[in-house]
């Protein structure tokens, strides 16, 4: 009897048990997600979410709010005991005129200095979550979270490019900052915003080259369905840029739809994905890299055809490259060849608006599948969608052929070290010194080479591109070396390897405008002041003017005057006081 009121008592347990177990089971596996996640809240509740992922923020302990513009002191000029640094490149250069209109100033993009990153309902970028989550994302740890606190401090600093007498200034407007999700409602605190801004900028006689997206994609869209990875983001950008264009064209001359798409190659494509947010099928590596390129391109074309088209815009839109300069090592067919490939892994993938709206032969024969493929419509889109050739030139590089053997096994084989490009390039000269005089250490890519940007105008205009009419150097910029080091601020702004840079590339500038015949437009200088370099941090100074992290004092540097001056010789726009 024991036994069997045991045996009854135990099928009573295991009934129990079933009925409490009888929802059904899942295998589970986060990384195996391939779903979009539509997202049709856009809720306070939402966005405190989006900011969860990225964790605390920083804030200023004192520039909160917007500060009025004080006057601006009067600067003095370096150079009574050590002169600035002259012309080099001829003895009738400070004779020759740059052309009538000739757009020159000073550039930045939002998320390295605009700071207030959580102030005013802006939503977070992908930027804020590598550099607050990801380890060893950023080499000092350092983020955008404050900076230089542009967007509270832009009326003094409009003020300063009034009273230095710069023309032009191209930044880029924050996309989170106006479309917290990405898409949805805008932001009626950015509206206010920028509504000022750029009537601030207009009041102080600044004409604006706007960049409508420098990297910082909202990360909202990331979590949705990967971002530019997805064909998705072709229509939440269109829809962005759109609602931008159509409320201030009236007022920007240029427009940049798009700030180096090449960064889907040394950024994009190493984005944690899958680690920090859903993954949606997608990897890093080759495959994101020229997925991001695709769907970017296809971004681009897409609002610049619809700003000539049906909303007829009064300016001129391009997107800005990234590219340098590559100095075959020899003359021979094997290093042409190299240099070819170099250019067509660089320009040649985003060179379809100035060719037939496709890709090269090169990327195609290499990268196979990889590679995704234009519709017949898509390729009409694409082809004329540039009013001009916008060019991010740096430095210079040289490019080596790799041995025959080892071309011949590279081209299509993917485990090659050297594929895709199969193509060798180096800071090295073959006299065994660098190619240039080196920038920071930070910025270890970076040398001085300002004969390369002659070079490169004349090769982009006459050998890749010839049908491009007008060209644009819309950024260069030079990283003073160990300028962070110094502990005081009169040694810090004497930056002469700087001054000397922009001196050499707007003489060469100007060389390939009266000797080459090549029609530059513009030049902008990077950068307005020292700003969050990327990964590199805030260490890496570029700015030509000195940026105090603590109190955000601005202060001109020798490089500034030595620009400035520059221009003032060879018949620049100035605005008027």
């Amino acid at each position: 009897m024991i036994m069997k009121s045991s045996l009854a008592a135990v099928l009573l347990i295991w009934v129990a048990l079933v009925s409490a177990t009888s929802s059904p089971t899942k295998t589970f596996n986060a990384s195996a997600g391939v779903t979009p996640l539509p997202n049709k809240d856009f809720s306070n509740e939402q966005l405190g979410l989006l900011w969860a992922q990225v964790g605390p923020v920083s804030t200023h302990p004192t520039v909160t709010e917007i500060v009025k513009a004080t006057p601006e002191p009067e600067y003095a000029h370096p150079g009574f005991m050590h002169p600035l640094i002259p012309s080099i490149y001829g003895s009738n250069i400070t004779s020759l005129k740059l052309p009538k209109d000739f757009a020159w100033g000073l550039s930045a993009s939002a998320y390295q200095i605009d700071g207030a990153a959580k102030d005013g309902g802006r939503g977070p970028s992908i930027w804020d979550l590598l550099a607050h989550r990801v380890p060893g994302w950023v080499v000092d740890d350092t983020t955008g979270d404050v900076l230089g606190q542009h967007y509270y401090l832009y009326k003094q600093d409009f003020a300063r490019l009034k009273a230095l007498g710069t023309p032009w200034y191209s930044p880029s407007i924050s996309w989170p900052r106006l479309f917290p999700f990405g898409k949805g409602p805008v932001n009626g605190e950015a509206v206010k915003h920028y509504d000022e801004y750029i009537m601030t900028m207009v009041k102080n006689g600044i004409k604006p080259a706007f960049s409508l997206f420098h990297w910082d994609t909202p990360l909202a869209l990331f979590n949705e369905y990967g971002a530019w990875s997805s064909p998705k983001i072709v229509d939440d950008y269109f829809n962005y840029a759109k609602w931008v264009i159509t409320r201030y064209d009236k007022y920007v001359p240029v427009w940049f739809t798009i700030n180096e798409p090449q960064y889907c190659n040394w950024q994009y494509a190493t984005y944690p994905v899958g680690d920090y947010y859903p993954s949606h099928g997608f990897e890093k590596g080759m495959s994101s890299r020229f997925l991001c390129g695709h769907h970017t391109l296809l971004a681009h074309a897409k609002i610049a055809k619809w700003y000539h088209g049906e909303f007829k815009g009064k300016g001129k839109i391009s997107f800005k490259n990234s590219g340098n300069y590559f100095q075959p090592v020899s003359n021979s067919t094997e290093e042409a060849v190299a240099v070819q490939r170099s250019y067509d892994f660089v320009l040649g993938w985003f060179g379809g608006p100035w060719t037939n709206g496709d890709y090269p032969d090169t990327l195609k024969e290499s990268l196979g599948d990889l590679l995704p493929k234009f519709t017949e419509q898509e390729k009409k889109l694409i082809k004329g969608s540039c009013d001009f050739y916008a060019i991010d030139g740096y430095t210079a590089f040289y490019v080596t052929s790799l041995p025959p053997s080892s071309f011949s096994s590279c081209v299509t084989n993917r485990t090659h070290p050297a594929w895709p490009d199969c193509a060798s390039t180096s800071s090295i000269a073959p006299d065994g010194f660098s190619v240039g005089p080196a920038a920071d250490n930070g910025a270890s890519w970076l040398k001085s080479t300002p004969v390369g940007i002659r070079k490169f105008l004349n090769y982009i205009t006459k050998e890749l591109f010839p049908n491009v009419k007008e060209i644009m150097v819309s950024e260069f910029g030079f990283a003073e070396p160990f300028e962070s080091d110094y502990t005081n601020l009169q040694d810090a702004i004497w930056d002469l390897r700087r001054a000397d840079y922009l001196q050499g590339f707007l003489d060469n500038i100007l060389l390939a405008i009266h000797e080459d015949g090549v029609n530059v437009t513009g030049a902008f200088a990077w950068s307005i002041y020292d700003n969050f370099e990327w990964s590199s941090g805030a260490k890496v100074r570029f700015g030509l003017q000195y940026l105090n992290y603590t109190s955000l004092e601005r202060t001109p540097k020798a490089s500034m005057f030595q620009f400035l001056d520059w221009f003032k010789t060879h018949g620049g726009e100035f605005i008027k006081s």
